[in-house]
């Protein structure tokens, strides 16, 4: 794969949560289950059969063969073809042949992803200023946004997302992947596996990097900084700004404001010490009682 140019910084919208605060106490990312992702086409390619039938029904045979052994990939292949005979004879009635198509690259489909989908996947930004992300996951500006400096970071596989490339896996690549070993064809269904996403999705400018599988990991870089959506809570400022206060690390931490003229967005700094040097206030009708009375005089 060609090197990728990646941008000095990498942002991740997030609701201000426990989860959320793991991230920041603990320098935790989390690789999310593809499969619990808010589009339901996302890292679920299609099968497209470009190859005679003989040729897939060589291709299911050897991802059976590896998984199951050869004995039994023997006797589930010809059970795919007795099965199909309920409707005539796959070699002579274009119906049946076509029917028997569809249960191999069904078959082929759930090998594929039982294989790539028990990956994890992080999700990340390449601006902190998209006013949809910030709604759709910034709890609509009352979250936050994590800056990640990508200057040296732990990152295994991250790229760009392609909003242009094909949602289908062709059998042709699978063949040269599963029987002849090509690296290149399986970097070309990963790639339309995992970075692929409806044109509509543009706006994310999203880039991703994958694990071994899901969960909560190390994070595999530094945080930079962190920005609070325009609705976000003061409380929350405070809380994320104490809880660096004795950092090594000297994080920014910036609010966001819109710019009166358009509906673009600006953050500026805020002043950390100021917060940092700042206690846990007491209530005031109980500190005030001596001063502040009601109408009765009590």
């Amino acid at each position: 794969m060609a090197a990728i140019n990646v941008p000095k910084h990498l942002y991740k919208y997030r609701a201000f949560n426990v989860n959320t605060l793991r991230q920041l106490d603990l320098a935790e990312v989390y690789y999310a289950d593809p499969t619990g992702f808010n589009d339901p086409l996302d890292c679920d390619p299609t099968i497209q059969v470009d190859t005679d039938l003989s040729s897939l029904e060589r291709l299911l045979y050897r991802m059976l063969e590896k998984i199951q052994g050869k004995e039994v990939a023997l006797q589930e292949m010809g059970n795919h073809r007795y099965m199909s005979t309920e409707y005539g004879d796959y070699k002579t009635d274009p119906e049946t042949a076509a029917y028997y198509t569809r249960r191999l690259a069904a078959r082929v489909d759930a090998l594929l992803k039982a294989e790539l989908g028990k990956r994890g996947v992080l999700s990340l930004a390449a601006k902190w200023d998209c006013p949809l992300m910030w709604s759709h996951y910034g709890d609509e500006h009352r979250g936050l946004c994590i800056e990640y400096d990508t200057s040296d970071t732990a990152f295994k596989d991250i790229r760009p997302v392609s909003y242009s490339a094909p949602r289908a896996v062709r059998v042709s690549e699978l063949i040269e992947w599963k029987i002849r070993g090509s690296a290149a064809a399986r970097e070309s269904i990963v790639q339309t596996f995992f970075f692929s996403k409806a044109p509509q999705w543009r706006y994310e400018r999203e880039w991703r990097d994958l694990a071994v599988s899901a969960g909560a990991v190390s994070a595999p870089a530094y945080v930079d900084a962190v920005i609070f959506g325009l609705r976000c809570d003061h409380t929350v400022i405070t809380t994320v700004v104490k809880l660096h206060a004795q950092s090594a690390q000297r994080m920014k931490f910036y609010a966001v404001r819109p710019l009166n003229s358009s509906f673009r967005l600006k953050r500026y700094v805020i002043d950390r010490e100021e917060i940092e040097a700042s206690g846990v206030r007491s209530p005031a009708v109980l500190e005030f009682r001596d001063v502040f009375v009601d109408e009765t005089g009590t």
